[in-house]
This record gives structure tokens, C-alpha cells and sequence, in this order.
């Protein structure tokens, strides 16, 4: 460890959040690279768990946590990243509410990779930013975004998402929105990044990023691609090719290849103010008779 455990301790965990395929793959796995720094696969859990603390009664009762913890043990994505690999070493920690109980599991597993400080990226929990902070009102927040327009389009090479373009488009500027519309609450608390400024000048934004959540600089970080197979759960990689590769700028806005005119349009209908609040340019197109035909087909035959 570069610094004392007592010292990092005292630090607030962080959340890597942001739409689904926005790269939060790719800066976890920078950020863990960092010698302080362990992230693991996403969690999900603990909003999940949350709503439900009311099945397991008072946490300073040890049956209740180990009750809790059996079943947090199960989450198809705890298992997948191997979260929870000594359940007897978390249990021996103390434990009275919820936060103890996640900061157990997460802190646990930080240590089996002899690191002090722990943090999160999980996709899910970015429209329940709110959540996160009731249970660690000192959290820090790392919102990433990127252009919708490349989002959806690697949204639909995953056989598990929707086909259908509005819902994608729609998802995306809910959660981008809602995000930043909770982040100007957050203030010091949150930041704020896009995917394109990471993959062109990652030193500087990693740079951002450490000074945000006070760790230092690791040029480490850059060299994330050579054990990020390592970090990466197997059944996950192939959904994850190029996250594990160094960044590569010919990656950004392959929008303008891959979506045709219409499909840009309707983007454009649907979320062209969420492309202005982020800044991402619009190409201001006038509907066509493909774009609406491609409108209806959506609505009454491609419609999940």
C-alpha cells in the first residue's frame, strides 16, 4: 500500500456512474490499476438490498447479517465478480447498520488485494444517485458521459438490450439527465466527465479524476490494458473487447458511419437537447419520409 490503511480509511467511497456503454468499463479498470484503488465487477446489490432491509430486521444482530449477506452472496453479479470470497472474514467485522454492511463486503475485498481504499462502478445504480448518498451522504460521485449516438449504437450489439432505437435513445437521456440534474445539488461532491475527453487526453482527465476523490497521480493507470483480462470475469469479456484495450480515438463517433440518416434524426428528435446540455454537436436535420417511416415501425412492430 502506498499510504496507511487508518489514513485511506477516513476517505468516502466514490461511484462510477453513467449510461450503459459509456465507458465506465474502461475507467474502472484505470482507476483500479491505481495501487490505492480496488473496484470491483459491478455490484448491484446495494440498491437492490436496500429496499429490502426491512426482511432482515437489525443489523447489529449477527444472524440478520449473515441472513443478508447469504443472500447478497447469490446476486449473480456479486458471484461473477467474486466479491464476496471470505464471508467469515466480513462477518468478523463490526457491523450495526447498512452502510457497515456494505463497507464490510467492499472493504474486505480491498484488503484481499491488499488495498486500502475501495470504489464502485455499476451502471444501475446512476438514476438512484439519491440512494447511493442516503446510505454514504460523503460519497463521491464520477459521472461519465458519452455521446448518445455512439451509446445506442454499441447498445445494439448486446443480444440482452433492447432493439428498439427510441427506448435506447430515451434511456440514455434519462439517465444522463438525471444524473447531472442531481450532480448540480451534489456540488463538490460530484464530477462530471465525457468518455470522448477521457479516451483523447486520459493522463489529464485521470489527473482530474485523482485530485476529485484526493489520491494521488499513478501513471499506472495508463497501463490498465496489461491486466485488465485479469480483472475482467471471463463471461463478461466479450461484451467488453475494447474496454480492456488502450483508448483509441478512431473508437469516437462512429455514429456518422454506422447510424443512417434517419436514425440520426430520430436521435436527434428525441434527445438533441440532451446532445447540447453535453456539448456533442447536432447535425439539425429535417425529418424525412424514412425517418418517419422508421418512427412507426418502431411503435408498432420493433417495439421491444
Amino acid at each position: 500500500m502506498t499510504e496507511s490503511s487508518t489514513a485511506a480509511s477516513r476517505k468516502p467511497p466514490f461511484f462510477l456512474l453513467g449510461s450503459q456503454r459509456s465507458g465506465t468499463t474502461m475507467l474502472r479498470l484505470m482507476l483500479n490499476n491505481h495501487p490505492n484503488l480496488a473496484i470491483p465487477h459491478e455490484s448491484a446489490f446495494i440498491t437492490i438490498y436496500h429496499k429490502r432491509l426491512q426482511d432482515y430486521g437489525d443489523l447489529s444482530v449477527p444472524d440478520n447479517v449473515r441472513r443478508l449477506l447469504s443472500d447478497v452472496s447469490k446476486h449473480r453479479l456479486v458471484e461473477r465478480g467474486n466479491l464476496i470470497p471470505d464471508p467469515e472474514a466480513i462477518l468478523a467485522r463490526p457491523i450495526a447498520t447498512y452502510r457497515d454492511f456494505v463497507d464490510a463486503i467492499f472493504e474486505t475485498y480491498a484488503r484481499s488485494l491488499d488495498k486500502p481504499r475501495w470504489g464502485d462502478k455499476t451502471p444501475y445504480y446512476t438514476p438512484d444517485i439519491d440512494v447511493i448518498r442516503v446510505i454514504f451522504p460523503d460519497a463521491k460521485i464520477i459521472h461519465l458521459v458519452r455521446d448518445g449516438r455512439d451509446v445506442v449504437l454499441s447498445q445494439r450489439s448486446i443480444e440482452w438490450m433492447s432493439g428498439n432505437l427510441p427506448k435506447l435513445i430515451l434511456d440514455w437521456r434519462w439517465k444522463t439527465t438525471i444524473a447531472h440534474k442531481v450532480g448540480t445539488v451534489l456540488n463538490n461532491d460530484f464530477l462530471e466527465i465525457r468518455y470522448e475527453d477521457l479516451v483523447r487526453s486520459p493522463e489529464p482527465m485521470l489527473r482530474r479524476i485523482c485530485s476529485f476523490i484526493d489520491e494521488p497521480y499513478e501513471p499506472a493507470m495508463l497501463n490498465y490494458s496489461s491486466t485488465a483480462d485479469a480483472v475482467v470475469p471471463e463471461e463478461s469479456l466479450k461484451w467488453h473487447r475494447k474496454s480492456i484495450r488502450p483508448p483509441d480515438v478512431a473508437e469516437l463517433e462512429k455514429w456518422k458511419m454506422h447510424l443512417s440518416r434517419a436514425e440520426r434524426i430520430i436521435f436527434e428528435q428525441l434527445a438533441g437537447d440532451t446532445l447540447d446540455l453535453f456539448g456533442y454537436e447536432r447535425e439539425h436535420l429535417a425529418p424525412t419520409m424514412a425517418s418517419r417511416a422508421l418512427k412507426v415501425y418502431y411503435t408498432l412492430v420493433k417495439r421491444n
